[in-house]
Order: structure tokens, then sequence, then C-alpha cells
């Protein structure tokens, strides 16, 4: 196989033709990265960060801030550079810089790019930013601050925007503001999520296309939750033969691309089982039950890192 190969083919072929081409997926992995399975937990030496509190100015259905809550708050710059020098005292790896958006799709992190530059220069940590939507002079401030990863969801699909994100954006300002990082010289690591719209595959296929148009070093998979108090807490989730074909598709058209299954996803052993299936090479937080399969089925070697996935 080669980048010749279209998604449809991947999609129709018959069960036994997959499994001769999941062997040839796991096989291009190993080829390109070792018959390793990095497995991933940030935990306290890793934590995420909002800098706008749990408040955001949009209500997208399938999260209507939900995940927000959860986060350490960050008030000031000084408060961000004092925690990050507290955090590396405790062994701390780095942390995942993130926040509410405003009207305009942005995580409004321009307030901490001096606290940013701060702790780069003061400490080790490994600064990982989700910034939504940027400028190239917003993405040039992020890359001379000294950010180590720009973790960036990458939706193309201008009904998913519209109806799931509720912006009056396009998948064009996604992919410009794709591109712009990519210009600063950030390594940037796009996001799918697939299932965005209701657990349906609209719109997934198109995002993947996109970014393999661009040198990446990595793509993160993540999965729609159909999270409690949000409009899609009973949406379906995506399908595990959908997910399986994809990251094969992905791997056959990029053999030299890392994958990943992060950690935004419903966590089940048979979604995790089947992206080893496929040859990923990292799991966020996976399930006991999938490190023993790699290990038992494949003989792969598990290294388990203390920070996120695109790390």
């Amino acid at each position: 196989m080669n980048k010749r190969i279209n998604f449809a083919e991947v999609l129709n072929t018959s069960q036994n033709e997959l499994d001769q081409l999941l062997e040839e997926g796991r096989s291009l992995s190993w080829k390109n990265f070792g018959r390793t399975l990095k497995v991933y937990y940030p935990s306290k030496k890793f934590p995420s960060i909002s800098v706008t509190g749990a408040s955001c100015a949009l209500n997208c259905l399938h999260c209507n801030k939900h995940y927000l809550k959860n986060m350490h708050q960050i008030n000031s710059s000084d408060d961000l550079v004092n925690f990050a020098i507290e955090l590396e005292k405790n062994q701390g790896k780095g942390i995942l810089l993130s926040g509410g958006y405003d009207e305009e799709s942005i995580v409004p992190l321009e307030p901490y790019l001096e606290a940013i530059s701060c702790i780069k220069s003061e400490t080790n940590l490994k600064i990982n930013i989700h910034p939504g939507l940027v400028s190239s002079k917003q993405a040039q401030a992020l890359a001379d601050a000294g950010v180590d990863v720009v973790s960036f969801d990458l939706i193309t699909d201008d009904e998913i925007i519209s109806k799931v994100i509720k912006n009056d954006k396009q998948g064009k300002d996604y992919i410009e503001s794709f591109e712009s990082l990519i210009n600063a010289g950030l390594h940037v690591v796009p996001h799918i999520c697939l299932g965005l719209h209701f657990g349906e595959e609209k719109g997934n296929l198109d995002a993947l296309e996109t970014a393999l148009k661009y040198e990446i070093p990595l793509i993160v998979f993540l999965g729609l939750i159909p999270t409690k108090g949000t409009i899609m807490e009973k949406s379906k989730i995506i399908n595990k033969d959908f997910l399986t074909r994809l990251l094969l598709y992905t791997r056959l058209r990029k053999p030299d691309l890392e994958q990943s299954l992060g950690c935004m996803r419903v966590r089940q052993i048979d979604y995790e089982q089947a992206a080893i299936l496929a040859g990923v090479n990292r799991i966020a937080v996976p399930k006991k039950k999938s490190i023993e399969f790699a290990e038992s089925k494949f003989g792969l070697l598990v290294e388990q890192i203390e920070t996120c996935c695109s790390i």
C-alpha cells in the first residue's frame, strides 16, 4: 500500500482483507517506531490549567463548560509562574495550558506570554497549549514565548462548527489557524474528535485528509463523550469498526506519522484494543487489560510516561 490508497478501499474491505491490512499497518508502525506502546498518565505531574476559570463564551453542545470545572484555575501571570515553579519542585513534568473560548473561539493566552517565557527560562517543564483559533501574529507570539507543543482541535466541517461548536466560524478559519501555527515553527499536534456530530462519522475523514496534507509529527484521535448535563448526553459514540479503519488508513497513507488515542474519549477496552490492532503508537490512560493485550498478543514493550500524549 502507498499514498494512493483511498479510504473507500479500506472501508469496504472484507474481514479477511482487513485482517491482512491490519497486519501490514502494524508492521509499518513497528518499522518506523519500534515495538513499543507508549501509555500516558498526566495526573498531578502534568496538570491541566484553565486561564478563564470555569467560564467560556461558547456553549458547545458536547461540552457546555463541563470540562473546565475539573481544571486547575489560574487568575494571573504571577499565579501561573508561581504554580509552575512549585510544580517542578514536586517533580512535575509540565502543564497543559488551556481555558474557555472568547466569542472568536480564541483561548485568551496573550496575557500569559511573558509568564510562559519565564517558565521556560526558569524551569524544565514542558508547556502544551490548547489555543483555539489564532492569527499569524498570535501564532508567532506563542512560538517566541517558547511553547513546546500546540494541541489544536482541527474541525473542517462547516455544519459541525455551526451546530455543535455554535460560533460564526467556518472550516477555513480552523485550517488557517492550523497553518499559521505550523508556519510559525511550532510543534503542532492536530486533535480530531471522532463522532463530534452526535456520534456520527460526518466530518471526520475530511479533517483527517486536511491534517495529512501537512508535515506533522503526531496526530491524536479523540472521541465524543456523551457527557451528562449536555445536549449530547444521549448521543451514540463512534463506531469501533470505523475507528479501526480510520487508524489503519492513516497508517497506510503516512507510515511515519505517529498516532495516539487521546484522553478525551469514552474509556472502553474494545476501542483501545482496536487501536492496538491498527498499530497505534500512544494511548492516554489505557485500561490495564489493554496493556496486557498489547504485551501478550504482540509482545510490545509498554512505556509509561507521566505527561499528556501530545508531548
